[in-house]
């Protein structure tokens, strides 16, 4: 993977990393909990956030803590910086994260009704506010260009 990993202990980082755990501390309490229920998977860091892949088809963001599927060993890059992208909003929203964006996504994504809306009209599961703007955050963070 050919990412510009900043160094881990560099200011911003360490800025972001006190962030998570206080502005977005109740989405990072959870995150460190689902992170603990899969230690035994692979994990890296990455531009301050904890990553794991793991064998799940998506991603999910909580606070500095980010899954992602496993793609032959690999991250799904695309994903990857979506879901950096929600970090980011983690950090603007802080503890108001997961009413305004975890839990809107989660459902955008999970029920039938929306599925089936996007499966009928050609939606995009990206076309909305919150989604949209995590690919758009996690692009201009990264520096990965996308189409």
């Amino acid at each position: 993977m050919a990412d510009k990993r900043p160094d881990t202990g560099s200011s911003r980082t360490r800025l972001y990393k006190l962030a998570q755990w206080t502005w977005g501390l109740p989405q990072t309490l959870i995150g460190a909990g689902l992170f603990l229920a899969h230690r035994k998977d692979r994990h890296f860091d990455y531009h301050g956030a904890k990553v794991t892949l793991w064998d799940k088809p998506t991603g999910i963001s909580l606070g500095r803590f980010i899954f992602v599927p496993s793609r032959n060993g690999r991250p799904d890059e695309f994903i990857l910086d979506h879901e950096y992208g929600h970090t980011i909003q983690s950090l603007m929203l802080g503890p108001a994260y997961l009413l305004l964006v975890g839990a809107p996504s989660i459902l955008w994504h999970r029920l039938p009704a929306f599925e089936h809306m996007r499966n009928h009209t050609g939606k995009s599961y990206y076309s909305v506010l919150f989604e949209k703007s995590a690919n758009s955050l996690g692009a201009k963070a990264t520096g990965r260009k996308r189409k």
